[in-house]
């Protein structure tokens, strides 16, 4: 019918060590891949927020300009 629920799992079975290195090495995977996505994100975010300040400045002082050209 199966193995009984109080049956240890013996870590020095090769196939258990096996699974379990694949396991590690698979989340790790895993995790180096969603981190470094995250990282370009926030990077594209950035230069988003940089492209979006200076073109605002610049219109800022064109704005400006032209003004003190329209005052004088």
């Amino acid at each position: 019918m199966g193995r009984s629920l109080n049956v240890m799992v013996d870590l020095q079975d090769p196939k258990i060590l096996a699974i379990i290195i694949f396991d590690i090495i698979g989340i790790g995977a895993f995790v180096w891949f969603l981190s470094s996505r995250l990282s370009l994100k926030l990077k594209v975010i950035e230069q988003r927020k940089e492209n979006k300040r200076k073109q605002i400045l610049g219109e800022g002082g064109k704005s400006q300009s032209n003004a003190d050209t329209k005052n004088r």
